[in-house]
């Protein structure tokens, strides 16, 4: 009977520890707020044009999917179609060590990864864009780009067209009056041009 009394004293005041949380998944740095926070940063740095500021907020293991440098002239090749236009953050997740936000750009909704390392939020590629830099050069990005309309004016309008000027000499044809003048063709309106892109990379 005194050694069951001994190990019921010894339990009670020695009781078995809990496992440690980890404390990765605690704490105000993983709260909502504190990745909306850092999304929107992070968003507002790419819609600002400041590129290589943004390849700088990307995981460690996204950074080796594309140099700091060719990231930049990837923009400066085909830049955005709509350069300032901010990002409206609509929803957070925060499932541990990673992060999904939901964001809008004029009227256009996008998905976004984030993972907390090194004590801060970063950006993590979509699986898409993963690929691309994988598999592809700037170069041959830029040119896909390009041809889906999806670069900014600076890459995609091409030189400016010098307005005609009358012949030196009367043409032989008399010039139509506005009474037997076709119609003119209007102009190409923005309905034709493919939408803007929210975001590409």
């Amino acid at each position: 009977m005194l050694i069951g009394a001994a190990i019921i004293v010894f339990t009670v005041l020695n009781p078995p520890s809990s496992p440690a949380s980890s404390p990765s998944t605690q704490g105000p740095d993983h709260s909502e707020t504190s990745v909306r926070q850092a999304a929107q940063l992070m968003l507002d740095t790419y819609a600002s044009g400041s590129y290589g500021d943004f390849w700088d907020m990307w995981s460690t293991e996204a950074q080796g999917l594309i140099a700091r440098e060719e990231y930049v002239r990837l923009f400066q090749l085909c830049p955005q179609r709509t350069p300032g236009a901010s990002f409206t953050i609509t929803k957070v997740t925060v499932t541990g060590d990673n992060a999904g936000v939901q964001a809008t750009r004029l009227s256009e909704a996008a998905a976004f990864d984030f993972l907390f390392e090194s004590g801060s939020w970063r950006s993590v590629p979509s699986p898409d864009l993963r690929r691309e830099y994988q598999s592809k050069t700037v170069d041959q990005m830029v040119q896909e780009r390009q041809a889906a309309g999806a670069c900014g004016a600076a890459a995609a309008t091409p030189p400016a067209t010098p307005p005609a000027t009358p012949p030196a000499t009367s043409p032989v044809t008399p010039p139509a009056t506005s009474e037997t003048a076709p119609p003119a063709t209007p102009p190409a309106t923005s309905e034709t041009a493919p939408p803007a892109t929210l975001f590409m990379g």
